[in-house]
């Protein structure tokens, strides 16, 4: 019965659309008024406009089915909010004839709190203190012995560049001969001594 009366509905709005045209189309070509051009633009019109209702109205229906329950489940969460946020309310409401004796709990906890707090900071403080003053004791004697060695090499570099500053100072060509021969003395003597000649 509903499909019915829909199609209904449906004709009547096309024949008065059609009505309504008739007279806007013979304004518009001076009067002169082809029915075979109105009947071409009336049926692709239907057609148009038919096609596009048979195709739509199923992805149509769906989206406004889909609005609709998506609407009604806001508004059933809408509603279980307000009554969430009544009883919250009320909770506040009592909560707040008994604010002054939670306020005095909290404060001695808080206070509690706070002196544990301080006590744990306080032995944290101590033993950080006293681990940093044996890091620094052994970075203190680790540059002192890297100090030393440094030093010592130091003394010997400058020992050693003194020795030959000396040396090239005492050194003349004629005792740098001499030394040479004494050399070659020597190593002639150890050669001529040993067994295997």
């Amino acid at each position: 019965m509903k499909k019915r009366s829909s199609r209904t509905v449906h004709v009547i709005l096309t024949a008065l659309v059609l009505c309504a045209c008739v007279p806007v189309l013979a304004e518009e070509s001076h009067g002169h008024f082809e029915l075979k051009t109105f009947l071409g633009q009336v049926i692709n019109f239907v057609v148009l406009f038919g096609g596009l209702a048979y195709l739509l109205r199923k992805p149509i229906g769906n989206y406004l089915q889909g609005r609709v329950e998506h609407i009604s489940a806001l508004l059933e969460a809408s509603e279980a909010r307000k009554i969430d946020s009544k009883k919250k309310l009320e909770e506040a409401t009592s909560r707040l004839n008994c604010l002054e004796d939670e306020i005095n709990a909290l404060k001695r906890q808080v206070e509690e709190l706070a002196r544990r707090e301080s006590e744990t900071i306080m032995k944290e403080a101590d033993s950080e203190a006293s681990r940093l003053r044996k890091l620094a004791a052994e970075e203190i004697e680790a540059m002192t012995r890297l100090s030393l060695q440094e030093l010592k090499a130091y003394a010997i570099n400058l020992s050693v560049v003194l020795a030959e500053q000396k040396i090239r100072e005492k050194m003349t060509p004629e005792m740098h001969r001499k030394l040479i021969r004494r050399a070659l003395d020597r190593l002639r003597s150890i050669h001529d001594a040993s067994p295997d000649n």
